[in-house]
């Protein structure tokens, strides 16, 4: 259980950048926007259809999501452009290995079903 620490907002089982991190080891592209409001709304439509999401409805707000995406972009598990994100190999090996480290497999199978929330943005 996170309860501190690390980057963005906590909630009761996992921090925000954790949550996206398992949820960036199953999304099947590469790439995103890097649309910092849309990617709240996504959180916040997440934490009313998933039990794994629901702690972090209030925490997903824009500058936190942005600070989440910040972190794994220094740690270069993210390379940002022109209004997008692209999961370098390291990071998608980075995200792979925390998913199986972090979550147990209810919330695996949560974090794939909720990535492809991903392909709407």
């Amino acid at each position: 259980m996170t309860t501190s620490g690390g980057t963005g907002p906590a909630s009761m089982r996992y921090q925000l950048h954790e949550v996206l991190v398992g949820m960036l080891a199953s999304i099947e592209a590469d790439r995103f926007r890097d649309d910092a409001q849309k990617l709240a709304a996504m959180f916040e439509d997440l934490a009313g259809r998933f039990p794994l999401f629901a702690p972090l409805a209030v925490a997903a707000d824009p500058a936190a999501i942005q600070d989440a995406l910040r972190a794994l972009e220094t740690n270069k598990y993210l390379e940002h452009g022109e209004g997008h994100y692209t999961l370098t190999p390291a990071g998608r090996a980075h995200c792979v290995s925390s998913k199986r480290m972090l979550f147990n497999l209810g919330d695996r199978e949560q974090l794939e079903q909720a990535a492809r929330a991903f392909d709407t943005l």
